[in-house]
């Protein structure tokens, strides 16, 4: 294996357990780790915008909750569902009974669909499931109406007194306001955000995200020769905070390197990448568009831009809450 495949492989394996990842993580396991010990369940909601890291979570929780075997008997504690665009309350069981392995006749009623649903999350002995993109459930034009949706949800949790998890974009909000059952059965919503450069602790995660990559391109023989401040506020500027998007940025930049010898990284090598990454900041300041390096600082006002953009264009509100640690 060449120098610059051992890098993107290193780059395509690595989890970065920044810190907003990581309590987001212990939370959602320790109410995972309530429920498979008997105690009460729970409703527990994470929205977010594409590309904060809600993926990584969910297949984070999979692996560390795997099904198993028990005395022969098949034992599912987490079942994964992935929630497809259009759901109706049709398909909505009909997801569950696949995320188990199981195929169901076309002509099957939406009553019965339900029920056998049930009867086989009980003989996997699953106690949480969760929805990923369950924000499918309310996309403009859907099918279900939101009330219809989350009152499913609520008959899913009451019939098993089953921890439910959802993932999706900010959106599925409107489950819970369109129904106060279902509210009272969860908990406040854990949003996960972007890192937000108005906070300095939370600039300071990020640029640690930032460094790590960096570490991996050094270990292989292409460090990056950009200041760390510029390689930092250019690359938010890309990702408006979004790790996700920061990961695609330097598996790209990985990628420019292919048939590259050992050698410096330049401001030039990351105009190409970011060339070939869906910006996700504001679209009035792209990112590594500077002639040179020497004129890429970045003004605090752009790198806030950049964070709201992110915010408003996957509907979600701006956080209102103090600065800590001074302005950034």
């Amino acid at each position: 294996m060449t120098p610059a495949q051992q890098l993107r492989r290193d780059i395509e394996t690595c989890e970065l357990p920044h810190s907003m990842f990581v309590e987001h993580l212990t939370a959602l396991k320790r109410r995972i780790d309530d429920a498979l010990a008997g105690f009460a369940p729970k409703v527990i909601r994470v929205p977010g915008p594409s590309g904060v890291g809600k993926s990584s979570l969910i297949a984070n929780l999979s692996r560390d909750y795997p099904e198993t075997r028990i005395e022969g008997r098949r034992h599912v504690p987490v079942l994964v569902v992935e929630v497809p665009h259009s759901a109706t309350a049709k398909l909505l069981p009909k997801s569950v009974l696949r995320a188990l392995g199981i195929q169901v006749p076309g002509s099957m009623t939406a009553g019965a669909m339900f029920d056998l649903m049930v009867t086989q999350l009980r003989l996997a002995r699953t106690r949480v499931v969760i929805f990923d993109e369950i924000s499918h459930l309310v996309d403009e034009g859907s099918r279900v109406p939101p009330r219809a949706a989350s009152d499913w949800l609520k008959m899913l949790a009451d019939a098993l007194r089953m921890t439910l998890i959802l993932f999706g974009i900010p959106r599925l909000e409107r489950l819970f306001s369109a129904n106060e059952q279902l509210r009272r059965r969860a908990c406040p919503a854990l949003n996960f955000l972007p890192y937000d450069a108005t906070i300095v602790e939370e600039m300071v995660a990020y640029n640690s995200c930032v460094a790590n990559y960096a570490r991996l391109f050094s270990a292989a023989g292409y460090p990056i020769e950009v200041p760390t401040r510029v390689l930092t506020q250019q690359s938010y500027l890309l990702t408006g905070g979004l790790v996700g998007v920061l990961a695609d940025f330097v598996r790209e930049l990985a990628s420019c390197m292919a048939n590259e010898a050992p050698r410096a990284i330049t401001y030039a090598d990351c105009r190409k990448a970011a060339g070939y990454v869906s910006h996700a900041g504001s679209p009035h300041r792209l990112a590594f568009q500077d002639s040179d390096v020497d004129d890429a600082g970045v003004e605090p006002a752009a790198l806030k831009q950049a964070y709201v953009h992110v915010l408003t264009s996957n509907a979600t509100s701006v956080p209102v809450r103090k600065k800590s640690g001074g302005k950034q």
